[in-house]
């Protein structure tokens, strides 16, 4: 059991687990301790730059999985892994998504309705790992800057302050997370 915030966490029931040689495994809990955040199995998969597989849990004095995948990765910074609207009950990653030839953008956001057992996307180009969101009401989103500086040195408009309606996203069932990729990119409904 992986004590964590006084969430005990089962290690041996994630998909896929790895003992980590370098890295550590990363743990957190929402604002509002509904979920439980699991990332583990976490690489370097560009020059610094990192992800891994995601576990989400509810129920802190019971964890129960809501979510996990032995395919799909998210993005994994120490400053900002997550952004979490909890009105709308969504948590939201960024997804390293890159595919030679597609026509959709390669860093789009992923959401989790844990809860409902739902997923979908935010189309995102590489700039996503310089923004975040703050839930202004139920099921809207407003952009924010996380790097603003560093968004000052790219060329091409800004999306800060863009209001994002996630009731008109595409939703998916978590059932089907470890096929995100090939969903994202309009390979399999």
């Amino acid at each position: 059991m992986e004590d964590t915030n006084k969430w005990e966490i089962d290690i041996s029931t994630l998909k896929c687990y790895k003992k980590p040689s370098w890295t550590k495994d990363y743990f957190s809990e929402t604002i509002d301790e509904r979920y439980g955040v699991y990332i583990y199995n976490i690489n370097e998969w560009r020059m610094m730059c990192y992800a891994g597989l995601i576990a989400i849990y509810a129920e802190k004095d019971n964890p129960k999985p809501l979510a996990n995948s032995a395919v799909t990765w998210v993005w994994y910074d120490t400053e900002k892994t997550y952004d979490y609207a909890p009105l709308s009950g969504c948590l939201i990653f960024r997804k390293p998504a890159y595919k030679e030839n597609s026509s959709k953008p390669d860093f789009p956001f992923i959401l989790f309705k844990p809860t409902e057992q739902l997923f979908g996307f935010l189309e995102w180009n590489f700039t996503s790992i310089y923004y975040g969101f703050r839930e202004i009401e139920k099921g809207k989103l407003v952009v924010k800057e996380i790097h603003p500086k560093d968004l000052d040195n790219l060329s091409g408009p800004k999306r800060t302050n863009e209001i994002i309606d996630i009731n008109a996203i595409a939703w998916f069932d978590i059932k089907d997370i470890d096929n995100a990729l090939a969903i994202y990119h309009g390979e399999t409904k």
